[in-house]
């Protein structure tokens, strides 16, 4: 099977100014992850002998469409599961990034994600909480299923990882997956979306896992957490690139 193009390649963008975010980095094994992966054409993305699973939590504001200007400061706290993949379909192979699902807190995100992703983002109701230098997060879907909850502090140190020798290496990844492939609204279809940000200084963080849904969803392979990091401050923009199916 081999990638394809699919139909709705008209582009599309969102703007938006991100206040915070909180990545969380579960670490598997490549045999372990290659199961999960939907496609051929994606396989893990392997640093250090693992694979990096992240969720995460993107507080934004100034959301709206490119290139109409954020006259109405919509603010969102939004969230996937993000994975880092090798996508082999082209002539070279490059590191991309394969989302499970996302969720943003947002009413009108959810109504208006299928004509500007055509991806399906479900309304999730999240929370960031600060008290001193304790930052706790805790996001749940609307039937009251947990999604995801941690704790953090910071670490005032070098990022400790089984995953990332260093924060620089941990920065070097996230700025590689600029290109992702998503869950469309059709079978067998994916949405390709493109991110421009601006650079960003990141930092390590301790983080305690309360609960994580796909942890729980994924239980027949080994997913442990490795690694937290915070960044603040940068802009960004999610530009739609049409759909690619299985052929």
């Amino acid at each position: 099977m081999v990638k394809k193009r699919a139909s709705f390649p008209c582009f599309r963008s969102v703007k938006s100014q991100m206040m915070e975010r909180y990545i969380f980095n579960f670490r598997m094994r490549p045999d372990d992850l290659a199961r999960k992966l939907p496609v051929p054409w994606l396989t893990p993305q392997a640093i250090n002998g693992w694979c990096a699973v992240s969720f995460c939590i993107l507080w934004l504001e100034r959301v709206m469409l490119a290139p109409l200007p954020a006259l109405i400061n919509f603010k969102t706290i939004s969230c996937a599961y993000r994975i880092g993949v090798i996508d082999t379909s082209g002539s070279e192979p490059e590191p991309w990034v394969y989302i499970t699902d996302r969720w943003a807190d947002l009413a009108i995100i959810p109504k208006i994600s299928p004509l500007i992703l055509l991806d399906t983002i479900p309304l999730v109701n999240a929370a960031i909480g600060h008290a001193g230098e304790t930052t706790h997060v805790q996001l749940s879907k609307t039937d009251g299923n947990h999604l995801f909850s941690a704790e953090t502090q910071p670490t005032h140190a070098e990022i400790e990882s089984e995953v990332f020798g260093s924060i620089d290496q941990f920065a070097q990844f996230i700025k590689e997956g600029v290109s992702s492939y998503a869950p469309s609204l059709f079978a067998n279809t994916y949405s390709k979306v493109d991110l421009k940000k601006e650079d960003v200084s990141y930092e390590a963080l301790n983080a305690r896992i309360e609960y994580s849904a796909l942890s729980e969803q994924w239980n027949d392979v080994e997913m442990i957490f490795d690694s937290a990091v915070r960044a603040k401050g940068a802009g960004y923009k999610w530009t739609y690139r049409g759909l690619w199916e299985d052929k």
